[in-house]
């Protein structure tokens, strides 16, 4: 659902108060939504999102940390620079191998030391590349290029007991949540208080709904069965009415034949008479039918 996606982004994309916690953020939205541009003018990043608040946190946390203003333009925001190559080391994105550089393509460690980074992390990523679907079924997932970035999704996740699973679909890795427990536990990890109430908004008036067509449908199968043996009784009834002579059996053929829908409860306020009276009656009529077919 693109509109409670929205939502979401909007109420977690909020400047973390710490820089450690920045730097994971900005780490996490290069990572899930960025790219790295290499050209002769040096090195740069292009973090992509139809979200314009993702952009513009994007933005705060390149100029909180960095002290420098880049502004988004449509979809993207651009950073370019000197300084981006080191900004790359410090987010974890690039790492030395010995003396040469190479991309990690998983989540470095050292951007998630405390609770409050995996928090503004967490954030980050789902900034960057998540999604949440809430029709039939609920459904949240946010999908990485990398398997070994994905497996460190879910090993983070999964640090807080979150139930999360992980697909390879299309070349991409989909790390997942399919339960409204796992959501609700995934949105309150991360901040999202107003998603947490929303989910639990919708799962109460399906619980209600849910019960609600249990008994319509049990209503309805009631009432098809009570027809059914309605329909059985006046067809018992015809085969015979011309031989009873019990005055009190007499009063209840008549009454159903004349009230083919009625229930028992409304034949016997009818006949002034108890429901089992209707049903025994009934019932001896139904017999004396079988009798005299079987003769």
């Amino acid at each position: 659902m693109k509109e409670l996606t929205a939502k979401i982004k909007e109420e977690i994309a909020i400047l973390p108060a710490k820089e450690c916690c920045r730097l994971a953020m900005l780490s996490a939205l290069v990572h899930s939504a960025g790219s790295i541009l290499f050209s002769h003018g040096g090195v740069g990043i292009v973090i992509s999102s139809e979200h314009e608040g993702t952009l513009a946190l994007a933005s705060k946390l390149v100029s909180s940390v960095y002290h420098e203003d880049f502004a988004p333009k449509g979809d993207k925001l651009e950073v370019r620079g000197d300084f981006v190559f080191n900004m790359l080391l410090d987010l974890g994105i690039l790492t030395y191998e010995g003396d040469q550089v190479g991309a990690y393509s998983g989540i470095n460690g050292f951007l998630v030391p405390n609770r409050c980074c995996i928090k503004s992390y967490l954030k980050g990523l789902f900034l960057g590349c998540g999604s949440v679907s809430v029709t039939k079924k609920y459904h949240l997932e946010m999908s990485f290029s990398t398997l070994d970035m994905a497996n460190d999704v879910c090993a983070l996740i999964g640090d807080y007991d979150i139930t999360v699973r992980l697909v390879e679909r299309k070349e991409r890795y989909v790390v997942y949540i399919k339960s409204f427990e796992a959501m609700s536990d995934f949105f309150a990890l991360i901040g999202a208080s107003k998603a947490v109430l929303e989910l639990n908004n919708t799962a109460a008036l399906r619980l209600v709904n849910s019960d609600t067509n249990r008994r319509i449908n049990c209503d309805l199968a009631n009432a098809d069965k009570s027809v059914e043996t309605s329909m059985r009784q006046i067809e018992a009834i015809n085969r015979i009415k011309n031989a009873i002579s019990d005055e009190k059996l007499l009063s209840v053929a008549e009454a159903r034949l004349a009230h083919p829908d009625y229930s028992y409860e409304s034949l016997a306020e009818l006949l002034n008479v108890s429901k089992g009276c209707i049903k025994y009656r009934l019932g001896k009529l139904m017999q004396l039918a079988s009798d005299k077919e079987d003769k």
